[in-house]
């Protein structure tokens, strides 16, 4: 029996839009939404979008104020990006949907599987059904990583694959394999969860409860990708990953160092996605003791332990339900919690401390560590198991030492939010760029920020120069200078002074580039010009 769609006391003057990937779909959705009891069919825009004339219907759709889109991939992401002001659902391919196309498919020749990140959780117990299926190849695969899913496919041929199950996404680089592609698609079942997940949405939204208590507890993500500034190849690439993650539900794991943004990456990623309106959630993972850790994430009943509030306390879960929980320092979190956070992960269940009771929960997790995770698991304090869950879609934060060609963008932007804030003005020297680049940063762009926030509030002048920036440089960066060299009023003079110096004491030139905190052939490069003039 089709399941009813309900809207649930929401406003019935909302609108939402359906774009579908074919005729075939087309049609089958139209069926649906006019056989239904509750749906009013005026609520809803289908759109082909295999169809002449769809991006301009789509725009029309904008401009009616739909609240949401609902489509098939790659075509979600596509609209998550053009439109990000409006909540875009992906309808997923579900393990019926696979099975089925296994069941229908060709039984002569072999037969291979694509399988979408949506079913990654029921992977293990598929293999036994692939194998008694006679599926001979089969690998998960993110529909947004075509390098990936190209080598897939050519490993699917060279195991003498000739009939290829897996989404849109495959299509034509599996036909130029010579094989056979047998289109994944979700059938009623996908629909019907897409437009229950966003009923649940919508309601909370436009009943005003979790945006009315957003501004309250903090609970907002303030940053968007244009924030993060930087136009090297290093960060370009970490961007355009954000783009492509950002529109999806899978879990996120950010890697880098302290200091290089991490946080402010992931408030730009839940800017990016459906979730945007809803809360997003931040808790450091290192900071906290275990037991009060525990009880922060998943809450606690009234009375579990002494001191706690009578009525008990919800979980950062819980408060996070429709929007995303930043795990901050996730390599940090002690082993005892991982399982606990593993099994939420898994059933999407949370269970309060003290109850006999989970919770549902519908949350994206975005993850970030310090650490380099498998070697954590090597050394037995990371599950394995936890960090599989957790990089379903990782991204390299760089060091700003690897992106050295951001520092002067970067510090310039940072100058004029700071002079504003304390009301200043202030202006770099061109000499400057060269001192900030040849530093090795270790505290990377928080370490930088600093520095310039000394500067706007030190520097009485209008133009910052090197001595300036000298002055105000923490020592574990550059060796504190001897004597008082802040007379010279340029680097190159302030610095050959300096080298001479060690060079006299008998310091060789690494140890000389060692204790100014710039390279060999820099300190190679001052001699020679001193000595030319």
């Amino acid at each position: 029996m089709t399941r009813d769609f309900t809207w649930g006391g929401v406003n019935r003057n909302l609108k939402v839009s359906v774009v579908t990937p074919n005729e075939t779909v087309y049609d089958m959705v139209q069926q649906m939404t006019q056989a239904s009891r509750r749906m009013d069919p005026s609520q809803i825009i289908l759109i082909n979008g295999a169809r002449k004339g769809a991006k301009l219907q789509i725009a029309e759709a904008v401009r009616a104020e739909v609240v949401a889109f609902f489509a098939w991939e790659p075509m979600a992401t596509k609209l998550a990006a053009t439109y990000p002001q409006i909540q875009v659902y992906a309808i997923q391919p579900s393990v019926l949907d696979l099975l089925r196309c296994i069941y229908f498919a060709p039984k002569e020749g072999k037969l291979g599987a694509i399988i979408p990140f949506a079913l990654r959780d029921y992977y293990d117990d598929l293999e036994e059904a692939l194998q008694v299926m006679n599926v001979s190849f089969y690998r998960l695969a993110p529909a947004c990583d075509e390098r990936a899913l190209r080598e897939l496919i050519r490993r699917a041929a060279s195991h003498g694959v000739t009939d290829l199950i897996g989404t849109d996404d495959i299509s034509a680089m599996t036909v130029a394999r010579h094989m056979n592609w047998i289109p994944l698609r979700p059938g009623r079942g996908g629909v019907t969860r897409a437009f229950f997940k966003a009923l649940w949405n919508i309601q909370h939204r436009y009943q005003g409860n979790i945006r009315a208590a957003l501004p309250q507890h903090g609970m907002l993500a303030h940053y968007q990708l244009k924030d993060i500034v930087g136009s090297s190849q290093a960060i370009t690439e970490v961007k355009e990953l954000a783009k492509v993650y950002g529109p999806t539900d899978s879990t996120i794991l950010l890697m880098g160092e302290s200091g290089t943004g991490k946080e402010m990456l992931a408030q730009a990623i839940h800017n990016l996605s459906h979730r945007r309106y809803d809360p997003f959630v931040a808790v450091n993972c290192g900071s906290i003791t275990e037991s009060l850790l525990e009880s922060e994430l998943f809450g606690y009943v009234g009375g579990t332990f002494t001191g706690a509030n009578r009525d008990g306390k919800m979980g950062l879960f819980e408060a996070a339900n429709g929007g995303t929980l930043f795990l901050d320092e996730v390599g940090d979190m002690p082993y005892v919690l991982q399982n606990r956070l593993l099994r939420v992960l898994q059933e999407k269940y949370v269970r309060p401390v003290g109850s006999q009771h989970g919770v549902p929960i519908d949350v994206r997790v975005i993850a970030a560590t310090n650490k380099n995770l498998p070697q954590e698991v090597q050394k037995g304090n990371f599950r394995l198991d936890l960090y599989y869950r957790l990089s379903v879609l990782p991204i390299e934060v760089p060091p700003l030492r690897k992106r050295k060609g951001d520092i002067q963008e970067i510090s310039e932007s940072l100058l004029q939010m700071l002079d504003l804030r304390y009301h200043k003005s202030h202006t770099f020297d061109d000499c400057v760029w060269t001192f900030l680049k040849e530093q090795p940063w270790p505290g990377n762009v928080r370490q930088l920020s600093h520095v310039i926030e000394r500067l706007v509030l030190v520097v009485k002048n209008q133009t910052i120069q090197v001595t300036d920036v000298l002055r105000v440089m923490p020592r574990d960066i550059v060796a504190e200078a001897q004597g008082n060299p802040y007379e010279a009023g340029q680097l190159k003079d302030l610095t050959y002074e300096r080298i001479e110096k060690m060079s006299h004491e008998g310091k060789s030139g690494a140890a000389i580039a060692k204790a100014l905190g710039i390279s060999r052939s820099t300190v190679y490069r001052i001699k020679r010009r001193h000595e030319n003039q």
